[in-house]
This record gives structure tokens, C-alpha cells and sequence, in this order.
């Protein structure tokens, strides 16, 4: 029963084939080709019989064939194997080397082979799989009757062994934290374990990977009779100060591993110090105070200072802070250096101060002149920080004509003139130049006004010439007579003045003849022209005239000196009579002592107060002649009786000559002990006579007025003499008080003096 299928199949099969084999003879026919011969076609028709014998006899052949796989350590892993219709014997291979036919693979105690024969499965089961595992394998059929061998394709095993995560297969070789010296190289090396295949080592500098400055070096070394390697990775590195405190850190990584394995060191670099330099202001101008600021990072952090300026040391003591007092422009463009150290270096660091100052003119602009119709370049040579702003206007015009501090025109009539090059700086005043140009031509001599000489004085004639270029030389003469300038009588001068030259002619001991008419001629290439000059003879005042005129200068100025100089001394003594009368009538007493009157008097006859007779307050026991004092009127309040009991009314004697000792008519003062005390005398009889005094002060003082008094009061009135006594006491005791006074000294004023200095009879 099971042929006869088998029999369909084949003739089945035949058929097709002579089906595509009659195909494939048209296909030809219609070609170009040459008709293949009957051997070749014959060929051709028992080969493919043959295959189609075959297949339908049932040959053994691979339904699946193992592949290539990748396996941890210790996984399990299965390579598979099935075969169709199989007739021989089934073993694998690793690497070459069979592994037997038993499916408990004897000799191999974690290899097995899982046979199913009814599925022709014949697969290959590793477990744990091991670093030796890692191989070629292969599944094989072994021939049989008519059958032949067959072989799988290879397949490789390949096992991924990774590093161990311990301190002893991933290490650094350097501890942490690292020491290390800024510009003394180091290595740092990273060592990974072994492992299949071999471990990738990367560097990192604070978590971003790669290390400035460094160079990284790897090698690879595998073990002896293994798939197993070593890697050691090393960090050649020159330490600055961007490496302290950074964590540099090793990772290692492997395919099998998750996650990759990190080693880190954290460095610590002894640098020097790097500084910089601040300036307390962002503008600074001439005069100005400039503080620097040098601030430094070092480790250690131990620095000393030390500052320069244009490459000259600065004497003194050194801080982090320099102050550079009033700066100015030659400041400005200065290299203020600051150079810090430490036990480990030195650096510096350079600011380049700016100073702000207004325009200046660094050279003088200079008259152009030039030919007409030729270029002219004018320059504007100006300094200022920041650079100044230059413009140009011509003769007064307000309209800016050029920007910059060159300006180029052509010259001509209308270009030739005065130019104002104006500089301004921001914040600061503007500064401005002007300067000629002139076209060249012949001179010309400016017309002069009639010069004056004295005879027999050395005189000179001057002769202005303007022009550009200037002249080369300048001729003189008399009239028409030329004059020899290199003898002894004439000497010729000359001097550059601005657009021109002035010469000078001088003529020694002037003579009558040689006043009068002078020629000036001057010449360069491009002309000449001559003026005319007259030269007068000036008349001299008699020498006489002029030596009374000196001395009765001196003389005057001799008596104005001695005239304010004595003016001077009189001031400082001399006392306006009306004044003191004044300040009679305005002052007050305040004193109960001390106080003062001043009392106002007039010459007349037949009065009881003497009008040549001063009356006189003072003490004879403390009066001083040299010292004054004035004697105030009292107020309507403290007036009379208020005085007479306070012993304040006293009269002085007249400053006018000596004191008189023979008795006058009227006026008498009574003059009273010191241990006498009058009798009171009524308040309105001390009032009649008070107010009969300044009465006749008044009509009198049309006609005559006294000099003022000055007298000390003495001695204070007993209480009550004002309301004791008879109307008439009070006038008997001056009359006698008159007899008894002391005499007063002055020249202009009244001075009582004390009747102990002055004795006489009362």
C-alpha cells in the first residue's frame, strides 16, 4: 500500500518533468542559441530523474539545523537538531571533536543531547554554561545503506563572561583623596578583571565624560589557554587648577552587565595662585582717586602681593588693594600689574587703566599755504580718552564742512581763509584751533601810518609785509637812494609774523637829514611791491621840564604818606564832642557803683552851674588819671531822687586848662568827706535843678558847646537825704562840694581827678 502512492508520486513527477522539458526545447528553438545535442539533453534528463528517485524514496536530510547563540556564564543554553526520514547514527561536535552518539554524552557531565526520534529531534542542552563552552558546534548523521553523511551548519557558541564587581578585580590604583601638585604630571590607572570579551574602560571628569588635559592609554591582555582578558586603562594627566577638587571617576562596562561598574578618586591640587584685577570704577577721570582689587584663588591659600606699574615696582607695603592717587592723561594706557604668589608659584595678572581726559591739542596747528589750484591737506593733531570728535568749519560759518582730523581741498580763492578745527570729548570742554591758508603769490607791503623818531636817538621804521610764501629778502631805501643795512648807521631787522614778515629798519644817531621818506621793498618768486613810510621827527620836552616834573612828583607822594600817617595817630584819640552828647542823651545807668553821667556843659555867665566850670563825679581813693570813664545820662526812672539816694549825682570839673583855685561865680559842687553824709535834699528841687541845667544847655548850645565830661561815680547817698533838709541844701552843698573838688585833666575830654592828688583850701 505504501508503494503505490509512491509510484503516483513519480510518475507524477515524470511528467512534469517532460512537460518542462518539452518547454524548455521550444524556449530554445525560438532563441538564437545553438540547439544543444542529444547527449547533453540526455544528461540533463537522468540527472533530474535521479533527484526525483530519491526524494520520492524518503533520503534523511536536516528539517533544522543549529544557529549562532550568546550565552551568559552560568545560563543554559540549547542547540537545536532535527532530521527527516534519518537512517544513520546522529552525534555534535564542539570545535571538530565529536561528542559521542549517547544522548547522556559520556564524559561531558553538563552536556546532554534531547532525543525525540519519532520528530527526528536531536538537539544539544549545555548547562551551566562555562567559559569553555564558548565553541564551534556542529549536529551530524552518519551515513547507512545507500544513504550518505550528512553535516549541519555550524554554529557558534559564544559566552559573555563579565568583570566581578569587587575591589579586587575593578580597582584604582591611587587612593582618594588624590594629592597632586599643579604642573608635575600624574597617571591614575584603572584596572578591570578578566572577562569575556574584554571589558571597555571610560574616563569621566565630574560626571561628563572625558578628562580635560588627559591622555588615555588601554591595554588588553588575555589569559593563557582562555577566551578570558585583562584591561588596565591609565590616565596620564598634568594637574592644574581645574582639577582640584574634581571627582574623576573610572567606569567599566561589559555586555553583560547591566549596569556599569565605577571606580572615582577625588583630586586635590596644590596650585599657585591665579589672579585678577577689578577697578573700583568703570569711569575714571583726570584727578581721580583709582582703587585696584587683586583677588586670587590658590591652594594653599596662603598669598603674598606684590604690584607693578609699567614694569616698575611699587614701593611700599603690598596688599590685595592698590590705590593710584589723582591719576592723570599720562596715566591713562598704563599696565597696572598685580603679581600674587604662594609656596607653590607665581602669576600675574595685567589691567590696562583708562583714563578719560578732555581734548588736547598735541601739536600746534600751523598757516598753510599753497598754489592755486593744488591739494591742501590741514591736520587736527588731538589727544583724548575716549577719542575725540573732530569737525571743521571755514572763516565764520556755522556749517560743518568735514568730520576727522585730516581735512583735503583744493585751493582757490574762495577755499583760502581761516579755518577752526573743534574737538569735543563727552563730559569735558570743548577745545578749538584755528589756522590760516593762503594763496602764494607776490608780497605786499600793508600800508603804515607816519612813524615818529627823536633825533639823536637810535630810531627804527617798521615795515609789515603780507604774503606766502614770505619774502626773501626786503630792500630799503631813502627816497630813491639805496640804504647799506650792513654799515654801521643802518641795521635790518626781520621777523616771521603770522601770513607775513615785519621788517625792521634802524637807524643809529638819528640825524635831521634822516628824516623823511623810506622805501620798503619786498621780493620772493612770485613778485615784488614797495611801500612808502614817512618818518617824522618828534619833538623832546626841555630836560628841565622833565626833571621838575619827577621831583615834584616825589615830593608829592612824600606828603600824602605823612598825611594819612598822621591823620592815623590823630584818629585813634580824637572823640566828636556832638557824639558824646548823643550818647548822653540814648545811655542808661545800670550800675549801682560803677554807673557813670555825663554831663553836657556851656560857657555863660550868671548861671549857678559854671559853664566853664565841668562838674565832676570821683573818688579820690581809687581814681586813676589814665582811666576814663563816661558818664551816662540816667533814665526817666532812676531820675533825681533816685540818684541822690543812691549817690550817683556828681558834677566834674571843666577839661579846659588847669583847675582854678580862686572861687568864680556860680557853679559851686559841694564836695563831701568820705564819712560825711549830706542832709536830703527834696526830689523836686534835685528835678528844678536838672531840668535848669539842660535848659540852658539848650538855648546855650547855638553858641558854644563844652566838651563832654567823663566822671567815676564815688559814693552812694545815704537813704532818704532826697526827703531830709531844706530846698537850699542841696545847693549849698554843691557850692561847697565846688570849693573842695578835685581838678580834671584832659585834652579832650574830662578826667576828675581825686582832691588827694589836687590839695587845696575849701
Amino acid at each position: 500500500m505504501d508503494a503505490f502512492p509512491q509510484q503516483i508520486s513519480i510518475f507524477f513527477n515524470m511528467d512534469t518533468f517532460s512537460f518542462l522539458a518539452v518547454e524548455f526545447n521550444r524556449k530554445l528553438a525560438r532563441t538564437r542559441w545553438k540547439r544543444p545535442s542529444l547527449t547533453t539533453t540526455l544528461l540533463v534528463y537522468l540527472t533530474v530523474t535521479s533527484a526525483l528517485v530519491t526524494i520520492a524514496c524518503g533520503e534523511q536530510r536536516f528539517v533544522q539545523q543549529p544557529q549562532n547563540v550568546t550565552v551568559k556564564h552560568g545560563e543554559s543554553v540549547t542547540l537545536p537538531c532535527k532530521i527527516a526520514d534519518r537512517r544513520g547514527a546522529v552525534q555534535w561536535t564542539k570545535d571538530g571533536f565529536g561528542l559521542g552518539t549517547d544522548k547522556d554524552l559520556l564524559g561531558f557531565s553538563r552536556y546532554r543531547m534531547n532525543v525525540d526520534d519519532a520528530a527526528g529531534v536531536y538537539n544539544l542542552h549545555i548547562q551551566p554554561v562555562l567559559v569553555e563552552d564558548d565553541a564551534r558546534y556542529q549536529c551530524q548523521v552518519g551515513g547507512a545503506e545507500g544513504e550518505r553523511h550528512l553535516k549541519s551548519a555550524t554554529a557558534t557558541l559564544t559566552v559573555h563572561f563579565p568583570p566581578t564587581d569587587s575591589p579586587d578585580q575593578v580597582y584604582l590604583d591611587t587612593g582618594s583623596p588624590m594629592e597632586a601638585t599643579s604642573g608635575s604630571p600624574v597617571r591614575i590607572t584603572c584596572e578591570a578583571g578578566l572577562s569575556a570579551p574584554a571589558s571597555e574602560i571610560k574616563w569621566y571628569m565630574n560626571g561628563k565624560e572625558g578628562v580635560d588635559g588627559g591622555k588615555v592609554n588601554t591595554t588588553k591582555t588575555p589569559q593563557l589557554n582562555s577566551i578570558l582578558v585583562a584591561v588596565k586603562s591609565r590616565l596620564d594627566l598634568t594637574p592644574e587648577k581645574k582639577h582640584h577638587q574634581a571627582n574623576i571617576s573610572c567606569e567599566v562596562r561589559h555586555k553583560a552587565l547591566e549596569t556599569p561598574i565605577v571606580r572615582n578618586v577625588v583630586m586635590s591640587v596644590k596650585y599657585p595662585p591665579e589672579p585678577s584685577i577689578t577697578v573700583d570704577s568703570a569711569k575714571i577721570q583726570e584727578k581721580d582717586d583709582v582703587m585696584f582689587k587683586c583677588k586670587a584663588e590658590a591652594n594653599p591659600p596662603t598669598l603674598r602681593y606684590r604690584w607693578e606699574v609699567n614694569g616698575v615696582a611699587v614701593v611700599g607695603d603690598h596688599t590685595a588693594h592698590y590705590l593710584m592717587p589723582r591719576v592723570d592723561r599720562s596715566s591713562n594706557g598704563a599696565k597696572v600689574a598685580c603679581i600674587a604668589a604662594n609656596d607653590i608659584g607665581t602669576n600675574r595678572a595685567e589691567h590696562t587703566l583708562s583714563v578719560q581726559y578732555a581734548p588736547r591739542f598735541k601739536t600746534e596747528p600751523e598757516d598753510q599755504d599753497a598754489d592755486n589750484g593744488k591739494n591742501l591737506t590741514l591736520t587736527c593733531n588731538v589727544d583724548g580718552n575716549p577719542p575725540p570728535e573732530i569737525v571743521w568749519l571755514h572763516e565764520e560759518g556755522k556749517k560743518v564742512i568735514n568730520l576727522g582730523s585730516r581735512m583735503t581741498f583744493t585751493v582757490t580763492s574762495e577755499t583760502v581763509g581761516t579755518y577752526h578745527c573743534r574737538a569735543a570729548v563727552t563730559g569735558f570742554p570743548e577745545e578749538s584751533r584755528s589756522m590760516r591758508v593762503y594763496m602764494r603769490g607776490a608780497p605786499m607791503v600793508v600800508d603804515t601810518a607816519e612813524q615818529f623818531g627823536m633825533e639823536g636817538d637810535d630810531v627804527k621804521v617798521e615795515c609789515v609785509v603780507e604774503g606766502m610764501p614770505r619774502p626773501d629778502r626786503v630792500e630799503w631805501a631813502k627816497g630813491r637812494r639805496p640804504l647799506d643795512t650792513n654799515s654801521s648807521r643802518y641795521t635790518a631787522l626781520t621777523e616771521a609774523v603770522r601770513g607775513g614778515l615785519k621788517a625792521t629798519l634802524v637807524v643809529r644817531d638819528a640825524e635831521e637829514a634822516d628824516f623823511g621818506e623810506y622805501n620798503c621793498t619786498a621780493r620772493n618768486k612770485y613778485g615784488t611791491h614797495t611801500g612808502v613810510i614817512f618818518l617824522k621827527r618828534q619833538q623832546s620836552l626841555p630836560l628841565v621840564t622833565t626833571l621838575v616834573a619827577i621831583i615834584g612828583g616825589i615830593v608829592f607822594l612824600v606828603v600824602v604818606v605823612v598825611v594819612i600817617v598822621l591823620f592815623k595817630k590823630k584818629g585813634r584819640t580824637y572823640k566828636d564832642p556832638g557824639l558824646e552828647k548823643n550818647s548822653m542823651r540814648s545811655s542808661d545807668l545800670s550800675s549801682t557803683h560803677d554807673s557813670v553821667l555825663k554831663v553836657e556843659t556851656r560857657t555863660a555867665t550868671g548861671s549857678d552851674l559854671s559853664p566853664s566850670e565841668e562838674e565832676d563825679y570821683s573818688s579820690h581813693d581809687d581814681w586813676d588819671e589814665r582811666r576814663r570813664v563816661r558818664c551816662e545820662t540816667p533814665s526817666a526812672a532812676q531820675r533825681p531822687a533816685a540818684l541822690l539816694r543812691r549817690g550817683l549825682l556828681r558834677y566834674c570839673l571843666p577839661a579846659k586848662g588847669p583847675p582854678q583855685q580862686q572861687h568864680q561865680r556860680g557853679g559851686y559842687i559841694k564836695y563831701y568827706s568820705r564819712d560825711y553824709d549830706p542832709p536830703a535834699a527834696p526830689a523836686s528841687l534835685l528835678q528844678q535843678e536838672l531840668h535848669l541845667h539842660h535848659e540852658s544847655g539848650r538855648r546855650r548850645g547855638a553858641q558854644q558847646r563844652g566838651p563832654a565830661l567823663f566822671c567815676r561815680l564815688r559814693k552812694p547817698l545815704p537813704e532818704g537825704a532826697e526827703q531830709d533838709g531844706h530846698p537850699g541844701a542841696l545847693r549849698q552843698q554843691r557850692r561847697a562840694g565846688y570849693r573842695d573838688r578835685g581838678e580834671c585833666h584832659s585834652r579832650h575830654s574830662q578826667v576828675c581827678s581825686s582832691p588827694e592828688r589836687h590839695s587845696h583850701t575849701s
